[in-house]
């Protein structure tokens, strides 16, 4: 038996991703400063199979996250941290990846920036920033 999937928005999330970055927030006049959180990821599964998520595909992906999170984004709200990890995994496909095939497209990305009480007025609560694709038909 075969399950009719017309008109379906199947995807595969991973995450989500521990990250700690740093940023100087200038449209807002916020000096240096750092912030645990985490980054999942969304795919849309175009074909059979989409995204392999195993360990050496997920090490992969996170890898990939944090050479972008390991200096300071400058010149940076969340919001351009958000639009910045899209751009850094939108249509990026790492080698570990490849033996398993697929059919997959990013869909979201997640951001949850977990803030700390602060003398710049964060607090100890998680904000998520999403960047996405608009659903087709």
């Amino acid at each position: 038996m075969t399950l009719d999937t017309t008109g379906l928005i199947r995807t595969v999330t991973v995450g989500p991703l521990p990250i700690f970055f740093s940023n100087v927030n200038r449209p807002m006049g916020l000096r240096a400063h750092s912030h645990t959180g985490a980054v999942t990821v969304v795919y849309d599964t175009v074909g059979r199979h989409g995204y392999p998520s195993f360990e050496e595909t997920n090490a992969a992906l996170l890898r990939r996250i944090h050479e972008l999170t390991r200096l300071p984004f400058k010149d940076a709200t969340n919001e351009d941290v958000a639009d910045r990890l899209w751009a850094h995994l939108d249509d990026y496909m790492a080698p570990e990846w490849e033996q398993w095939g697929g059919e997959y497209s990013l869909r979201a990305l997640h951001l949850d920036v977990v803030g700390v009480p602060d003398n710049i007025g964060h607090d100890n609560g998680t904000t998520r920033y999403t960047v996405a694709r608009p659903h087709t038909a």
